[in-house]
């Protein structure tokens, strides 16, 4: 067991970079030890590291397939195109326009639900701003329902005033 690759050069498999992965995985691909390396690995949860052959990326998407990965500080991450991922990704001050784009999509739908249930109340004031929050001009009936609300406001303002409609 002395002529391990990992112990003649263990700086290599605990290097954060491709290149040292790259030289690591090469390196255990003719290691005797390569199965019960990554098996140790595999049990252990280790987060850094190239053992048996296997980068800490690789090692995780062997045991979840929920599309998680680990990150270079060993942090567990969500899959792109999550709010939780892009959350994390704010936090990190990272840009990820797969996550910018998947939340924008679901704010959108979102708002075309609500405008929806607007519609089936045959168009209203709120109706009207959703159309604005979504870029669009309105439909007939939320500017009727537009038109009502306003003109409802006016006539309570004028009766608090005490001025005759």
């Amino acid at each position: 067991m002395h002529d391990l690759p990992c112990r003649e050069n263990p700086e290599t498999f605990h290097t954060n970079t491709q290149e040292a992965h790259a030289t690591a995985k090469a390196a255990c691909a003719g290691c005797p030890a390569r199965l019960d390396c990554l098996s140790t690995a595999l049990d252990n949860d280790e987060r850094f590291g190239v053992w048996g052959g296997l980068d800490p990326d690789e090692r995780w998407q062997l045991m979840h397939k929920d599309g998680t990965w680990i990150d270079r500080r060993g942090v567990v991450r969500q899959p792109c195109g999550t709010d939780t991922s892009l959350k994390r990704h704010r936090a990190l001050k990272e840009q990820c326009d797969v996550c910018v784009q998947a939340h924008a999509e679901r704010a959108t739908a979102s708002v075309r639900e609500r405008l929806a249930k607007e519609h089936a109340k045959g168009g209203t004031f709120y109706g009207f701003s959703l159309h604005h929050q979504l870029g669009e001009d309105p439909c007939e009936a939320c500017r009727a329902g537009q038109g009502a609300a306003s003109d409802a406001g006016r006539k309570t303002r004028r009766a608090r005033l005490g001025v005759a409609s």
